[in-house]
């Protein structure tokens, strides 16, 4: 069966831009809703493995099951808002759903919590940021941190810094007139991302709130981070366009041999060893900071919606992909959700990433973004943080006003 799969997914993946383009398969968004004992609908993104792995287990889980599965596919920035729109309405136009661990909280009342799941075999940091209230809210699709990724026929194995004093002090070595050294993500939400993961190194105890649930970012370990980001933006061996700078920007510049090191998420190093060839792309765990080597995390779960007409087979589906999770590494980004997964294809050439976001993962300074039905406007409030003290604002009184900016939004 797994060739069979296989097969199915290169091809899917060959044609992603046109998965992408039509928005929809298997029916599609034009024939959503439920349908009985018979047929589930399940809400992917569409271009993404989610669309490309449904489709092509479909057929397989209709022969086990007797169950056709209706794939509806949509574009990142309108599966939030149709989610939205059919939970208000009471009705289940979706049986399950791929979600961004980011929408839990706010979509946790409508989804049905698992039961009796075995999260053993789930990736570090995967049960704790699928699960609300003590409910476990979805199985992980996959799961993604940023990784070092960098130059090795520049940069000798044994001089690959761990630390944040050893990478810039290597940034400034490598550098030339027509290479950088590093990129500083200063954009969007991977500027947050980047901001949170050198906040877990320096010591933070939870993301943007503390155990006791009060607003931290104010604390040592964040004025250390952003200081750490800014020392590096305004270094000669940064490129001084950071606040335009994202993940796809630095890949960009690796690939193009503008840059010799970089930060970004682990599915960029399989796609700058085909763009450079493996002789010069190599990959490290994530930096240590005073209290050691830590990351946020960016994983996606499928969901069972709470109001569907047909949970029993819903229930059937997530477990089913589950179970089928290896063929996510068979796909172009190359990450997934379980520790198996990750130690079986980290023993095969140009996977070396999955090594190096499991010894993330591992570390105990590595932990998700806050479980908070807010995170939309907080991640607003930290980006701004981030551009403002980029752009030359004092990092203390930024940060003293975003904590109460952030205390005024609330969980």
């Amino acid at each position: 069966m797994r060739k069979r799969i296989l097969g199915i997914l290169l091809a899917a993946t060959m044609g992603g831009t046109m998965l992408a383009g039509c928005g929809s398969s298997n029916g599609g968004s034009s024939d959503t809703g439920n349908s009985g004992e018979n047929s589930i609908t399940v809400l992917v993104e569409s271009g993404s493995p989610a669309e490309a792995l449904a489709n092509a287990t479909a057929a397989d889980f209709e022969a086990e099951t007797g169950c056709k599965v209706v794939v509806d596919a949509v574009a990142y920035t309108g599966m939030y808002d149709k989610l939205s729109t059919e939970i208000q309405s009471g009705q289940a136009a979706h049986d399950v759903a791929s979600m961004d661990f980011v929408w839990l909280a706010a979509f946790a009342d409508a989804i049905e919590p698992l039961q009796n799941a075995d999260t053993s075999d789930f990736l570090p940091t995967l049960e704790e940021s699928g699960t609300i209230d003590g409910n476990l809210l979805g199985y992980p699709m996959w799961t993604n941190c940023k990784i070092l990724i960098y130059r090795k026929d520049l940069i000798p194995e044994d001089q690959v810094p761990k630390t944040w004093d050893e990478y810039k002090t290597m940034a400034e070595q490598v550098a030339t007139p027509e290479m950088y050294g590093t990129t500083v993500l200063g954009s969007g939400s991977d500027a947050v991302c980047s901001f949170l993961d050198f906040a877990c190194q320096a010591g933070a105890d939870g993301l943007v709130f503390d155990e006791e649930e009060n607003v931290n970012i104010a604390s040592q370990p964040y004025v250390d981070a952003m200081d750490f980001m800014v020392e590096m933006a305004n270094a000669d061996y940064s490129p001084s366009d950071y606040l335009a700078t994202a993940s796809t920007e630095s890949q960009e510049l690796f690939t193009n041999g503008k840059v010799a090191m970089q930060l970004n998420w682990s599915h960029q190093y399989p796609a700058a060893v085909e763009a450079l060839g493996a002789d010069k792309v190599g990959c490290a765990p994530m930096l240590a900071g005073s209290a050691g080597i830590g990351a946020t995390t960016g994983p996606w779960y499928q969901c069972v919606m709470k109001n569907s007409d047909n949970k029993e087979m819903a229930q059937k589906y997530v477990e089913f992909m589950y179970d089928h999770n290896a063929d996510y590494m068979d796909l172009t980004l190359k990450i997934a959700g379980r520790t198996s997964v990750y130690e079986e294809a980290g023993q095969e050439a140009g996977n070396e990433h999955t090594t190096a976001v499991l010894e993330t993962l591992e570390s105990a300074q590595s932990q998700p973004r806050p479980m908070v039905a807010t995170w939309a406007q907080i991640e607003e409030v930290l980006t701004g943080v981030v551009e403002s003290c980029l752009g030359g604002a004092d990092v203390k009184d930024t940060l003293e006003a975003a904590q109460t900016e952030i205390e005024a939004i609330g969980r």
